[in-house]
Formats: structure tokens, C-alpha cells, sequence
């Protein structure tokens, strides 16, 4: 009996990788997301602990070569918008965007997928204090994980992404993603 369980629990198994691929099937896509950053840095007015609105646009090739996983490639740009806050009757604004390179590890669950991503960012930035500005720029790694669901060549994707960008205490991005597959 119980090797009649084993049997039957090992070709759902096998059969729920093979059904996995008919939803997410290797080639290019190409997406788009909205979502929201957060941003966190000393200032000399003070510390900058705010939101804003985010987007991001992306260009992908997907591999499924290796059963069980699948691997991707990233290319896109990210807009964190204007996070600002005001100190004492001085606004504080900081704006941070550029383009964005990474690799995804993912994990096929039929329609579902769970990942995670390795990247670079090469950013610009640029902050404002009372009538002053800077402006500097910088590559820095970043890594997030997420979630997708996949009908037909459409998937819809929700993503938790930490930036370590040089000097800056914390810059974070939610988003929601839809992307189509080729």
C-alpha cells in the first residue's frame, strides 16, 4: 500500500513540473510595475524617512533548462520617485532613478512562481534642502523576492525589492507587475 501512496504522490509531482512550464515557458517578456518606495537618509536638516510613488519598466529572458528551477535575466529601469518631508518649513526632496541588471531564481509551482532576484543598479540621485542640491550617482547591488501568477503569455507579479545604495540608510520598493511572454 505504501508503495502505491509513493507511486501516486511521485507522478503528481512529476506531473505538476511538467504543467508548470506550460504556464511560464522559456523566452523573452516584457513588463511593467507600480508600486511604492521608501526611502530613509541623514540629511543636514534631518533625517528623511518618507514614500512616494515607483515605477518600474523591464525586459527579460526566462530559461527553463534545469528541472525543478528556472533562471531569468533582467534588464529595466526603475523610478523611485520624489520621496520628501519637511523639516521646519524646509522641504526635503530626494529623487532616485536609473537603469538595472539581474538574475532570478525561480521556483515553477504550476501557474504560481516564487523567486528570487540578485542585481545592479546604476543610479542617479538627487536631493534638495532649502533652495540647495546635489546631484550624485552610483552602481550598488540590490535583491528581492516575489511571487507570480501566470494565464496564458500573461503573468502578474508582486515584489519586495532592498537597494544598498552608497550613503544612504535604506531605499526599499514594493510593486505590482504585469509582463507578457513572447
Amino acid at each position: 500500500m505504501k508503495r502505491m501512496q509513493s507511486l501516486v504522490l511521485a507522478v503528481a509531482l512529476s506531473g505538476g513540473l511538467c504543467v508548470s512550464h506550460a504556464y511560464a515557458a522559456s523566452g523573452l517578456y516584457l513588463g511593467a510595475g507600480l508600486g511604492q518606495s521608501s526611502v530613509k537618509e541623514s540629511t543636514p536638516a534631518g533625517t528623511l524617512d518618507a514614500t512616494d510613488t515607483a515605477y518600474k519598466a523591464f525586459v527579460g529572458y526566462r530559461f527553463n533548462m534545469i528541472p525543478i528551477i528556472d533562471l531569468a535575466v533582467e534588464g529595466g529601469y526603475t523610478d523611485f520617485g520624489k520621496p520628501s518631508q519637511t523639516f521646519n518649513n524646509q522641504n526635503v526632496e530626494f529623487k532616485l532613478h536609473g537603469p538595472n541588471a539581474a538574475g532570478l531564481l525561480i521556483f515553477p509551482l504550476g501557474p504560481f512562481d516564487l523567486y528570487g532576484k540578485v542585481g545592479m543598479l546604476h543610479w542617479t540621485a538627487d536631493a534638495s534642502a532649502g533652495g540647495q542640491s546635489s546631484s550624485t550617482t552610483g552602481t550598488d547591488p540590490y535583491y528581492g523576492l516575489g511571487a507570480a501568477f501566470y494565464f496564458w503569455k500573461i503573468g502578474v507579479r508582486a515584489e519586495a525589492e532592498q537597494y544598498k545604495i552608497k550613503d544612504t540608510d535604506r531605499v526599499m520598493m514594493y510593486s505590482v507587475s504585469a509582463l507578457f511572454q513572447f
